[in-house]
């Protein structure tokens, strides 16, 4: 179903790669703000959604943007400069306390990420469908989503799993400190919500002091988890100005298409066809 021989093109498997990282990252720190407004913000589920909203205004007003710039200095530069401004955002995250107003780091954080993805996508899009013939654009629009998807996926299940980790030991530390036996501080480091749950059930004068190291461990899950995001976009936007040409080759002709042989014979053919002869003059 899929030309593998594809990626032997840098444009193409360059791009595929900027695509993937990009939306490992997005998609993965999505995963993980969304609840950090809900668990450490206390905010409801319709809120913490109107919370992300600028993931998609500003993704949708820089993307034309990027097209324009693309087209004036080439794709490399902009495709490593949008990765570059995504892993400035996500450190941003990483760095930001538990207690960030929204309108400052949070918002930061999030049009960092969301322009880098519109400079980033936008023409590592174009150089994917602009790297093959009219005849392959089916396989390069499916490589374009497919890369989408799986990355999107794997940012999810790894970032998810780096947050896990660090949210656990943060809070079996904590939690043996408030005197929890460490099989509760155990069942309570499963999910935040378990933590939650937990806490609810300490003795009254250390519910408050439980319920807060739920929420200081799950901040120091995002940040090592936007840590990670930081340097996957990174290590993109390093691939990207090592391996994305700057320019398009040249378009495709129908001798690049067609053996140079099927050629010859075609116009041998052609040549011998009575319609075709010429006669001499005079």
């Amino acid at each position: 179903m899929l030309d593998v021989r594809l990626f032997r093109n840098p444009r193409f498997s360059a791009a595929s790669v900027s695509i993937a990282l990009a939306f490992f990252g997005l998609f993965g720190f999505i995963f993980l703000i969304t609840q950090y407004f809900q668990v450490v913000r206390g905010y409801d589920t319709l809120r913490a959604g109107v919370a992300t909203l600028p993931f998609a205004i500003v993704t949708g007003a820089v993307s034309p943007l990027a097209i324009a710039i693309m087209k004036r200095i080439g794709t490399k530069l902009v495709v490593a400069f949008g990765l570059a401004v995504m892993s400035a955002g996500f450190v941003v995250a990483a760095t930001m306390p538990q207690d960030a107003p929204y309108w400052g780091q949070i918002i930061t954080a999030m049009t960092l990420m969301a322009a880098g993805l519109a400079l980033s996508t936008s023409p590592a899009t174009d150089a994917i469908m602009g790297a093959l013939p009219p005849a392959k654009a089916g396989a390069g629009s499916a490589v374009n989503d497919t890369t989408r998807e799986v990355g999107g996926t794997l940012g999810v299940a790894i970032l998810g799993s780096v947050l896990n980790s660090a949210y656990a030991g943060h809070l079996l530390t904590a939690l043996t400190r408030l005197g929890a036996p460490a099989a509760v501080a155990h069942e309570a480091g499963q999910s935040v919500v378990a933590g939650l749950v937990t806490s609810a059930h300490f003795p009254p004068a250390l519910q408050a002091a439980a319920a807060e190291s739920v929420r200081q461990a799950f901040t120091a899950g995002l940040h090592r988890g936007s840590a990670v995001a930081a340097v996957a976009t990174a290590a993109a936007a390093v691939v990207a100005l090592i391996f994305l040409p700057a320019r398009a080759r040249a378009e495709h002709t129908l001798a690049a298409e067609v053996p140079a042989t099927s050629l010859s014979r075609t116009k041998g053919a052609d040549s011998r066809r009575p319609g075709n002869r010429v006669e001499p003059k005079g």
